[in-house]
């Protein structure tokens, strides 16, 4: 064996500490700001991987309108809030690298580089939402992500028995700490940062509008898996003989079914204060004024013990509810308002950096190499987003895509809903786009109208490059398009795609409710040259039974090797 086989030359130790870099330009931040930090050169190098985005976030409920559970997006979470993210060089000469529609990036990735663990520390960290078993339903409902309410950064846990304590913003929700990653070619490269070399880096962040971020529970909204919602048991608790709420009687209590686990008062959904409605899969049960929860407690004992609501009086206007009729509450306090206008707001926002100290010497021999004339040359795997409209009744696009990076690597088109929705539809999903109808879900509308892909009844695609059509045979996506099926080539081009781009598919769960076609554009880490090429995307609507539903912006992110060129007296970006 070679003496010098486990020798480490040419290797140096390093030493590794975090700052907390402060926004400059404020101290608390709500929508459409801008956040501003400057990180300077004596924060020579940095692990970009292991830093983040960190602040203390309050979420405001409109106080005009009845109480409700509200949180973050249950995909993304905190990074919904940030809406486009630009980076210079410290002074600004050179923009290094820009994403715009950053939640919709963010989405695609979470969509489909996740797994439980994943899952688990986004939950944690990031303040998304994440499955638990309290929240399970017992109905045949699929999975949801954004129905936990007992566990969550938000606001607190309600497990008074009985509590009447009305669910406001002084009385509960609460201030909480996210700390985000940024999910820019930069920060999440493996390569330590030269920021010393850089004359530092500016780092801004635009924040979203209050629309684009607020989520009701799916337990609680009539849109989303309204099985999942709570069923009206009877008006006596008595597990024998159930009483009935017939038409045209008045009541002001009832009690709620063990279903979808709803055993305690802390698994209940609706809050005190929240106003609801009573329906089953078919038909509404009109309730009389406004029907406002007043108190919520459990009575009885053992497998006899029910939830108990009690509420304002009301009359029942439609038919006798009764305990076989599986008939759900559903709240109304955010679809039935005149306006909803819930904000954010965002204090002690820092960027903390992992910071790596090299030692004097490798610090001054990069500078004695700089003073001689020599380049350092940084590579990071970026993305650029090229935006294309398209009205739902354009039933063939062609669609440019007008890249011209020297090293792409994969193109993901994300057609995205261009509806414009009031704050209070966006939230209660009334009108959003239906990702599917069945008897386990009864239906799902999308609760991320603008930032998820939508498959929008298309039935084929293929790209065109280099002079022909990329793959040579059109790409039929009819069976996912049919919002019941699926089809193995769109989601095998969308692998390989998103292999390239850097995020690859732990899972392909969500393929209907974040849509995307992709090409990749070379394997096994290659590169393809697209300056002064022609690539298109071509869509064909052809379904004459089932035309487009929505208006679309298409975000295509076209993901490729960024280069800095760093000399003593410039930088250079090719892209």
């Amino acid at each position: 064996m070679s003496s010098g086989f486990f020798v480490a030359d040419n290797k140096i130790p390093v030493k590794e500490d975090y700052v907390a870099i402060p926004s400059q330009n404020g101290l608390t931040y709500d929508a459409q700001k801008v956040i501003e930090f400057y990180i300077p050169p004596n924060v020579a190098y940095f692990n970009p991987k292991n830093s983040y985005l960190q602040f203390d976030l309050t979420i405001s409920q409109d106080d005009t309108a009845a109480n409700t559970r509200l949180q973050l997006d249950e995909l993304i979470g905190g990074q919904i809030l940030l809406d486009t993210v630009r980076i210079h060089s410290g002074d600004k000469t050179e923009l290094l690298e820009e994403i715009r529609h950053y939640p919709v990036h963010v989405a695609m990735k979470y969509a489909y580089h996740s797994n439980e663990t994943l899952k688990n520390m986004r939950a944690l960290n990031e303040g998304a939402g994440v499955w638990t078993p309290d929240s399970r339903g017992t109905r045949g409902s699929t999975k949801s992500q954004l129905a936990n309410h007992k566990y969550t950064p938000y606001y607190k846990n309600v497990a008074e028995d009985p509590t009447s304590e009305a669910f406001t913003n002084s009385n509960k929700y609460t201030q909480c700490k996210l700390k985000l990653p940024l999910h820019t070619g930069l920060f999440q490269n493996d390569k330590v940062v030269p920021c010393g070399l850089m004359n530092g880096l500016f780092v801004s962040i635009l924040t979203s509008e209050n629309k684009r971020c607020f989520r009701q529970l799916d337990s609680v909204t009539e849109n989303r898996r309204l099985t999942l919602n709570p069923l009206f048991h009877s008006r006596n608790g008595s597990t024998a003989a159930p009483s009935s709420w017939e038409n045209g009687s008045e009541s002001n209590t009832f009690y709620i079914k063990h279903d979808n686990n709803n055993w305690e008062v802390d698994n209940f959904p609706l809050v005190v204060g929240e106003k609801f409605q009573l329906r089953d899969l078919t038909k509404q049960y009109p309730l009389s004024g406004n029907a406002t929860i007043k108190t919520i407690e459990t009575a009885g004992s053992g497998a006899n013990k029910y939830v108990k609501v009690t509420l304002n009086a009301v009359t029942n206007n439609g038919s006798d509810i009764t305990n076989a009729g599986n008939v759900f509450l559903y709240s109304t306090s955010v679809a039935n308002s005149t306006t909803y206008n819930p904000t954010y707001s965002m204090s002690n926002v820092e960027l903390v950096l992992n910071q790596v100290d090299l030692g004097d010497k490798a610090q001054q021999e990069a500078m004695a190499d700089m003073r001689a004339g020599k380049m350092m040359v940084y590579d990071f795997l970026s993305t650029q987003v090229y935006n294309y409209s398209q009205l739902k009744g354009d039933r063939v696009a062609n669609i440019a895509i007008p890249g011209n990076h020297q090293r792409a690597k994969s193109v993901i088109c994300v057609p995205t809903d261009a509806s414009v929705y009031s704050a209070k539809d966006q939230i209660s999903c009334v009108g959003t786009y239906q990702i599917h109808s069945n008897t386990q879900d009864h239906e799902l509308l999308s609760s991320q109208s603008g930032i998820a892909g939508i498959s929008n009844r298309l039935t084929e695609y293929f790209f065109f490059y280099d002079g022909r059509n990329q793959p040579s045979l059109n790409v039929n996506t009819e069976k996912i398009s049919s919002k019941s099926s699926v089809d193995a080539i769109p989601l095998l081009e969308l692998d390989k795609a998103l292999q390239s781009a850097g995020m690859p598919a732990l899972q392909m769960s969500r393929f209907n409710e974040n849509f995307a076609v992709a090409r990749t554009f070379s394997l096994n880490d290659g590169v393809y040259d697209m300056r002064n090429k022609d690539c298109r995307l071509n869509v064909y609507y052809q379904d004459v039974s089932n035309p487009p539903e929505k208006d679309m912006l298409w975000c295509n992110f076209v993901y490729h090797l960024r280069r800095i060129n760093i000399r003593a007296d410039s930088i250079q970006v090719e892209v």
